[in-house]
């Protein structure tokens, strides 16, 4: 079974790229979903408190993750020590689903920061989603739920497209004007030998 990363920062359509995998029958494990499921774990909640204090909850006592992240996304420091609480804890849920993965050639992993936490070390494969900077904010605005300032300030804390290329044994360009099924469709056939 081959692993594969789809990884790519915010905005460029990592998500779509994974769901055109999954018509083609491949698993997608979304690690950036299984991270937000962890803020409601009693024990991840404790540590979370613990580090950052309990401004980072709401009046419920569960982890406000946008206070959590406007927190985290201006202060690298602080960034480095949530992800080392998050990211462990990440990836054994995904070596548990992988397990129940029987019979597939591929299984993927999907993460904005693959390259930057390190985890692109335990791939076959790593697949980077590629866009504009004016795409991904046109694209992020009419999500909705991030203003123009968090956006700037999320894109400054990833790698940009080019630095994350480096490590990529393939990109798919998503750009409007290439056609993501062809690209999607084409690494399929590769990695599976068809």
């Amino acid at each position: 079974m081959k692993i594969l990363g789809i990884t790519g920062g915010i905005g460029s359509g990592k998500t779509t790229v994974c769901h055109l995998f999954e018509l083609l029958g491949v698993p997608v494990f979304y690690a950036d979903d299984e991270a937000k499921k962890l803020y409601t774990d009693s024990k991840i909640k404790a540590r979370v408190v613990r580090l950052f204090g309990k401004k980072v909850q709401d009046k419920y006592r569960e982890i406000d993750t946008k206070s959590l992240a406007e927190i985290v996304f201006s202060d690298k420091q602080l960034l480095a020590k949530l992800n080392g609480i998050i990211h462990p804890e990440v990836s054994r849920r995904f070596n548990a689903w992988k397990k129940r993965q029987n019979g597939h050639k591929i299984v993927i992993r999907e993460a904005a920061i693959m390259v930057e936490s390190g985890s692109y070390h335990d791939l076959d494969y790593l697949v980077s989603v590629n866009s504009t900077k004016n795409l991904k904010i046109n694209r992020l605005l009419q999500r909705g739920n991030l203003n123009m300032e968090a956006i700037e300030q999320r894109m400054k804390g990833q790698l940009s497209d080019e630095e994350r290329k480096k490590y990529s044994d393939a990109v798919i360009v998503n750009d409007e004007k290439h056609s993501l099924i062809e690209q999607v469709v084409k690494l399929h056939k590769k990695l599976t030998n068809r």
